[in-house]
Order: structure tokens, then sequence, then C-alpha cells
């Protein structure tokens, strides 16, 4: 297959992902046999964070290279500014097709998302048949099917294809076999449906009830059943790529919005709630044309901003003055190091504001004092500083021990989130208003209502 003028571009983004519950992040578990071979074939980056702990914000950050509070697009009703400068306008504007399928209302039209693309499926459902969250968004197999398709048209173009999977987050459902691969024996009561899994959301009850750890353990195989079966369809979509387009001729990144918690704070739902790192540490793969640099895997922390100036810097494109993040590509010649002291930022305000910053040790995480969440829930207020390095599942507060760490961090998460844009004011954003059916979606897995 003849190598085109600029190689593909493929963009697999996995909602839901825990980057430690993927074998090549070191889980225990067989989960990701296909993402795991595109790590060995890529560049797998370690400690890679999203800018923010749910959907909408994150993606928005993937597409824009921009920090939450700067394009604005922060809770349900609000939409991405017209004027915003997003990944596929570039590529767009550069010569390249460009198409995505997205299988969840966050990522739909009415949020911004479609800016660039010349396709644009959203894979959702009828409103009548939005009564779960299993239901609420197209399943793996199908995105992959719509996918094929796809790859399988005359591209005269380099082409630029986002696809989303929904399927890893609420409700944990995976077909048969994935439903039972991981806990067969199990004859308790625990499903992983949101209902189910409501009572135990800390964010939402003054006493969250208490899972007991075999209902734990039975949820995290259905979560774990979600990601081998997307997996399974992931691996089928690489094999269709390897077929139409060729791997050799394409650059595959495959990452993450957020992790989910499952209990590891006391909830069985962190992510849009929490900043720790199993809902913000998300797996980032990146396979090169030819297979270039397979198998190493960079350390440095480094933020999900910096995917789209590193695509358009391996493409020979120049970065629009309006993304933040930064180009990945010195890092990844030079073997990992790249100068000056590496920094993450995120935030969220979706239900409490909070923001965190961390290095390559230390992670800092700020509540902001704002009386009871939007849940009606009384908020704890302050800062949290742990040692990643001794602590990786921040269990242990050090703020008041480390007080010269916690300054030095405090003083650039302030610098961080009060960071705008260089170039003027950000770009206005839209209001829009919800669907009935988008509504409905967003009740089955908790967004919004009771």
């Amino acid at each position: 297959m003849a190598a085109t003028r600029s190689p593909h571009v493929i963009f697999i983004s996995v909602d839901t992902l825990r980057a430690d519950h993927l074998g090549c992040y070191g889980y225990e578990r067989d989960t990701s046999p296909h993402i795991d071979k595109l790590a060995r074939r890529g560049v797998r980056f370690a400690n890679a964070s999203s800018q923010a702990s749910w959907t909408l914000p994150a993606h928005i950050s993937m597409i824009t290279s921009q920090y939450p509070h700067v394009h604005g697009v922060e809770n349900d009703g609000t939409s991405l500014a017209d004027d915003a400068v997003t990944l596929a306008e570039v590529l767009a504007d550069n010569g390249y097709e460009t198409a995505a399928l997205i299988s969840w209302v966050y990522l739909s039209e009415q949020y911004g998302f479609a800016q660039g693309f010349d396709r644009f499926e959203e894979l959702l459902p009828p409103p009548h048949l939005v009564d779960s969250a299993t239901r609420a968004s197209f399943k793996a197999e199908h995105v992959t099917d719509y996918a094929i398709r796809w790859l399988e048209r005359t591209h005269d173009k380099p082409y630029f294809l986002f696809v989303h999977y929904f399927d890893p987050h609420l409700d944990y459902a995976p077909p048969a076999p994935f439903d039972t691969m991981y806990d067969p024996d199990y004859e308790g009561d625990a499903r992983g449906e949101f209902g189910w899994i409501w009572p135990y959301i800390k964010g939402v009850h003054h006493e969250p009830g208490r899972i007991t750890p075999r209902d734990l353990e039975h949820v995290t195989a259905l979560y774990d059943g979600e990601i081998r079966y997307t997996d399974h369809h992931v691996g089928r979509l690489l094999d269709a790529i390897d077929r139409t387009l060729g791997l050799d001729n394409c650059i595959v990144v495959l990452t993450s919005d957020h992790g989910e918690e499952l209990n590891d704070h006391g909830s069985m739902e962190g992510h849009q709630w929490t900043l720790y790192q199993e809902v913000v540490h998300v797996p980032l793969i990146i396979s090169l044309p030819g297979a270039a640099k397979a198998g190493s895997v960079m350390h440095r922390p480094i933020e999900l901003i910096d995917v789209a100036p590193t695509l358009l810097s391996l493409l020979g494109i120049d970065r629009p003055c309006t993304f933040q993040g930064q180009d990945l590509t010195p890092m990844m010649d030079n073997g990992g190091a790249l100068a000056g002291e590496p920094m993450v930022y995120g935030e969220t305000r979706r239900y409490n504001e909070k923001q965190f910053v961390r290095g390559v040790r230390y992670k800092l995480i700020f509540t902001a004092d704002i009386g009871l969440n939007k849940r009606g829930i009384p908020v704890v207020p302050g800062y949290e500083l742990y040692d990643l390095l001794e602590d990786p599942r921040e269990r242990h507060n050090l703020y008041k021990d480390r007080p010269e760490i916690a300054r030095r961090l405090k003083a650039e998460l302030d610098r961080r989130r009060r960071m705008t844009l260089t170039t003027g004011s950000p770009a206005e954003t839209k209001p829009i208003e919800l669907s009935g059916g988008d509504v409905n979606r967003l009740q089955s897995v908790g967004y919004v209502g009771g």
C-alpha cells in the first residue's frame, strides 16, 4: 500500500477508561490485549493527565488545546464559541478530509464538537429507547461497524478520523461473554447499573452507603468486562485501519477523557466530583508511521492539551496561537527529556469547584469553599498534598507536613487557574438548551436531575 504525502490521523477516545486498568499500564487482568499491542507499536505516556474529570470539558480541551476555564465549556448549558479553533479545523484547512463518530451527547454538534469536521455522525438512539445508560448510546460493536464502513471508502486526501467509544462509562453492562469473564461465580445482588450504584456515590448523599468488598469486586469485574469488550472492537478498528489505510501510513492516538473512582476514596463515582488520580490519570498512546519509536515509554507528566499541538508538529503544520499545550515531539526524540520542570493542571466546576497541579512527585488539590455542592451536600474546602511516589493512591494528606512544597505548588496552581490566552480574551461561549431526549440520556447516568 503506497504511503500518502501526509499520514492519516486516527484519534480514538475511550470514555471513562482508567489507565491503571489496562495491561500496558500494569493491570493484573488481561483487559486490553489490542490496546496493549498498539502500545508496543507506539509511544506510551505513563503519566498523562486529563484537564477535567468529566466528558464535556475534557473533550473540548482535547480538541482546542485549552484549559477548561479558557475555552469556557464547563457546564451542560454552554457550547464552544464559533470562533474557537479546533484540531479538526486546522487539519481541514491543511488538506485533510475530516470525520467523526461520537457516541455520547457531550460530544454532539450542539456543544461545538463538530467544528471542522466534513462528516459528523452522532450515534445516539432515538429518545424512546433511552431508558437506561446502557441504551443511551451505541455500543462499541456498532461504532466500529460505522467506522469500518467509512474507512472502506476511497480517500483521495489524507484522512482525520475521530472515533469515540462510551462503553466503560456507567452502566457497566458488557454483553456476553464479557459480563462473566472476570467474576463467573458471583451469586449476589450487585449490578453495574447506575440505579444500583447511586446509593454509593458520596457527592449526592450526606451519608452514602458502604459497598461490601464482595459487591465492589463484582462491580469492578463488570467495569473490566466493559474495557475488554471495548478493546475487542478497538482491535477490529485497528485491523480495518491496517487493511484500508495501512498502519504504516497512519498516526494513531488512543486516550480517554477521564477514569472512574470505584470506591478508591469512598465513592463508587468520582469522575465529575473529584480530581484524584483514578479519575484524572488517563492512558495516552501515540503510534507513529512505520512503527517509529515502537515500545517507547515516556514517564514525564504531560497533559491531554499537549496532544493536538504534538500531532500538528508531527505533520509539519503550524500550531494556532490559541493552543496552550506543548509539543511533545522533542520529548519523544530525546527519550523522555524535555526542558523545564514538568507541571500539569486540571479542574472541575461541575458540582464542586476544584483544581489540581502535579509535578513528577507531588500533587496539590484545592477545593473551593462554596458551602454546599450543587446536590446540596456540604463541601469540605481546603488543600490536599500527596506524594505520588510514596503514596500513589493519595491516602495521606501532607499539606501541613510539607509547607515548602505546598507553597511552591500553590503558587503554580494560582498561576495556572489565572492563565488566559496570550492573544487576548477567550472567545465567547454560546448558551444551549437541551432537548428532552438529551435530558433523558443525561438523567440515566445522574448528570442532571435527582
